[in-house]
């Protein structure tokens, strides 16, 4: 009998939606979130069935918040135990959220997620997982749209959480959590209840307890209304974005370009100006519809500034629109430089970012992203290095030979970011500027034979 005729139902259910997403390859490590509660003993419980299947690696990571003292020391022995049954491995974190909450004056809800997204990055690439599995469900998605709505979201944020964002993965979000309890019932399968989620002091708890059994009174099938909601404005947003991001170069790496933008229609602006703060914030949560007005507003006067929650502020200079969540950093910052070996991933915190470089053969095929780049690995003067600008560096650039600080002065590069930004250069020249530019000399071509890929990507927390 073939694997695949074992599978229950709903094991059948989260393997279709994995494969219909492409939440993970052959080989890859998979990082379980596991707070010990029903989705993610669903989540851990559903992927070990389907480890032999899928062809993946399994691992525990379990996050003890020491918010609720007795219980939450209760949660991490249930979930050590139930590891240890399983044969799995199992990390175990504890951190102060409350101390953290008080020392960044957060709310208790923000501090937390900042804190997990932290330990979920850290760990990740300590144990080298290819991604981290979440326990979201149908529900969750469901709340999440409606939260967004009593914000005064936009379209991206009807979108809600996608099945696949970078690393994250959310194999249950076409799952109700209805079916989680029933197959934890059915299945005789352990968990915790985590008493805060009773808590109607956080706004999800009393739209899920409170909200939610009212307007299932209207539409019994609310839930499911709002994720097709949420799947409608994805593929609206995926319509928008193809026309809209050829229309604003640059945007990627530094600052948007005022002339560029005002030429986009009005009604569109709120969506670039969103994905702008999503790449400096890495998030769009508590960004209001009302401060993305005032932030167009800075671009039609020309001149402001707009903090937003995170401290990150947002301003016009030198023609460009400017987001930044840290001070702006002297003009005679000293040079830096550090040695780098590839395959690895080389972590800098004090800059705030991660660098990592694989080599490949060459299929014919390069699909860049944002902060990712394909370089020709013959045209490199090894060894690499990770520094800042000096004076007299150059690059190779449409089609001759251009000195950095030139080409910074037309991208609207302010004198006080070029001493700050991450340069990948060789013994011979700078090779690239995430998210700027790629010196033509390793660009690849049709003749290349290997490939070094890198992707600079920013720290958590």
């Amino acid at each position: 009998m073939c694997r695949f005729c074992t599978v229950q139902a709903l094991e059948r259910k989260v393997y279709e939606f994995i494969r219909e997403h492409s939440l993970f390859a052959p080989r890859d490590v998979v990082l379980i979130a596991f707070s010990g509660g029903p989705d993610s003993t669903a989540l851990a419980e559903i992927l070990i069935r389907l480890k032999s299947l899928l062809g993946i690696e399994l691992l525990l990571l379990h996050i003890n918040h020491r918010l609720r003292k007795e219980e939450s020391d209760r949660d991490e022995a249930h979930c050590v135990r139930w590891a240890e049954e399983r044969g799995l491995p199992i990390i175990v974190e504890r951190r102060d959220v409350e101390a953290f909450c008080r020392l960044k004056r957060l709310s208790l809800e923000e501090a937390a997620r900042i804190v997990r997204y932290e330990v979920f990055e850290a760990r990740r690439m300590a144990h080298g997982a290819s991604c981290v599995a979440l326990g979201h469900t149908l529900d969750d998605q469901a709340e999440t749209v409606f939260m967004n709505i009593v914000r005064g979201t936009g379209l991206s944020g009807l979108c809600g959480m996608r099945p696949k964002e970078g690393v994250y993965v959310r194999p249950l979000l076409g799952v109700r959590r209805r079916e989680i309890r029933e197959f934890l019932e059915r299945e005789s399968i352990s968990f915790v209840e985590d008493s805060s989620n009773l808590d109607l002091r956080f706004l999800r708890n009393r739209i899920r307890h409170r909200v939610f059994p009212l307007l299932e009174e209207i539409n019994p099938r609310i839930v499911e209304a709002l994720a097709r909601l949420s799947l409608n404005a994805r593929e609206a947003l995926a319509l928008q974005e193809e026309r809209n991001l050829p229309c604003v170069p640059g945007h990627e790496g530094g600052g948007i370009p005022l002339d560029a933008l005002l030429l986009v229609p009005p009604s569109e602006r709120p969506w670039l100006v969103r994905q702008f703060l999503r790449e400096v914030r890495g998030t769009l949560w508590d960004v209001t519809r009302g401060q993305v007005e005032d932030i167009l507003r800075l671009v039609e006067k020309r001149k402001g500034e707009v903090v937003l929650p995170g401290k990150v502020r947002v301003f016009v200079q030198g023609g460009y629109l400017w987001a930044s969540s840290s001070p702006l950093p002297l003009v005679d910052m000293p040079s830096w430089s550090f040695p780098l070996h590839f395959p690895g991933v080389h972590t800098f915190p004090d800059l705030g970012v991660v660098l990592e470089g694989r080599f490949t053969p060459f299929s014919g095929e390069v699909r860049g992203l944002v902060w990712r780049e394909a370089l020709d690995y013959g045209q490199c003067a090894f060894p690499l290095v990770l520094r800042n600008f000096r004076e007299g560096d150059c690059m190779q650039w449409r089609g001759r030979e251009r000195k950095l600080k030139e080409l910074f002065e037309e991208w609207g590069i302010i004198r006080e970011w070029r001493r700050l930004l991450p340069l990948l250069c060789d013994q011979e020249k700078v090779l690239w500027i995430p998210g700027l530019a790629l010196d033509e000399r390793v660009r690849v071509q049709e003749n290349s034979k290997s490939i070094l890929h890198v992707e600079l990507r920013r720290c958590k927390g």
